[in-house]
């Protein structure tokens, strides 16, 4: 199991994960400079290499939970791929977690 930031899997539970993150490789609508549908997998590539000791909580915050979701992959078009990240967030949102999008273009925010 791919867990954010290379986190033990006990904490990586979305049962018991207070944040959920959400990634969201869509390059829909961009017309220059292609390539934010790569971002999530470098987002996670690089993660894997950070300090996990945050100075301003004076905590390890993973320590709380962090569940990553599936990638939302709708690409049909941008308003069934807002339709798709809405879905997900709004499940997320309802168990009680932090969400947080990560992609891709701009245009995932809206969902």
């Amino acid at each position: 199991m791919k867990t954010y930031a290379g986190i033990p899997s006990e904490f990586a539970e979305r049962k018991s994960a207070k944040i959920a993150l959400i990634p969201v490789p869509y390059d829909g609508t961009s017309t220059w400079g292609k390539g934010a549908d790569r971002g999530p997998e470098a987002f996670l590539e690089a993660s894997e290499n950070m300090e996990l000791y945050d100075i301003e909580t004076d905590s390890e915050v993973y320590q709380q939970g962090i569940f990553l979701a599936d990638p939302v992959t709708e690409d049909r078009s941008p308003e069934q791929m807002v339709e798709a990240v809405h879905q997900v967030a709004n499940e997320l949102i309802r168990e009680g977690k932090f969400v947080t999008l990560f992609g891709g273009e701009h245009s995932i925010s809206i969902g």
